[in-house]
């Protein structure tokens, strides 16, 4: 644990918890061929292509619609503090990220994505920076090189462990982080101090 995050946990406890003990992970909406629309009359579904690489953050462009009549559940449209996440894709770089929704939004997510819904004892935008963090990174490192599949499954998300120190600290780590990535995806060197103080603010050592 870093000098910096000690400093700021003052000798408060940091349980770790699996993510879902402390989360709901939701999968996305399946559809066929025939239930895309192609006058943009229906459903909107974001996919995977609609989160950026850089900024992990929502892009509109290339929004697919699915006609009215296709199946779909209220759980799978997007809330306010959801965390939308890349569940599978082609290329390995673009699974496992993620984008966080301010606000309610008429938007489905599609089958090869998830959504994180986080219960009250976490933050959502906490949950959200320890997604983008080295933690979960190396936790989908291992469990995809262990499989010829680009794919996370529901299992995998509930199995994640992830720190979990009190609620005031969260916050205070959720400011910091929050600060630094303003404009980050316009300023390359936010964008790194970003990183680097992420990886100091989320380094909580050891599980227990």
């Amino acid at each position: 644990m870093t000098e910096f995050l000690q400093k700021l946990l003052n000798g408060q406890k940091v349980e770790w918890k699996k993510l879902g003990e402390v989360c709901e992970y939701v999968k996305g909406l399946t559809y066929s061929r025939a239930d895309e629309s192609a006058n943009q009359d229906g459903y909107k579904v974001l996919r995977a292509n609609n989160i950026t690489l850089s900024g992990n953050i929502i892009n509109f462009n290339d929004i697919k619609y699915v006609n009215f009549n296709t199946k779909v559940k209220d759980s799978q449209k997007l809330y306010k503090d959801d965390i939308l996440i890349s569940a599978a894709s082609g290329s390995r770089e673009h699974v496992g990220k993620v984008a966080f929704i301010y606000d309610d939004i008429d938007y489905y997510f599609g089958g090869f994505m998830g959504v994180v819904r986080c219960h009250k004892e976490i933050m959502p935008r906490f949950v959200f920076h320890v997604l983008t963090g080295s933690i979960f990174q190396e936790y989908l490192n291992e469990m995809l090189n262990s499989s010829t599949i680009n794919n996370i499954n529901s299992s995998m998300m509930h199995d994640f462990q992830l720190p979990l120190p009190p609620l005031h600290i969260q916050k205070e780590i959720v400011e910091i982080l929050d600060t630094l990535t303003t404009h980050t995806a316009e300023l390359t060197a936010r964008k790194k101090q970003y990183e680097y103080y992420r990886e100091k603010l989320l380094t909580f050592g050891a599980k227990s």
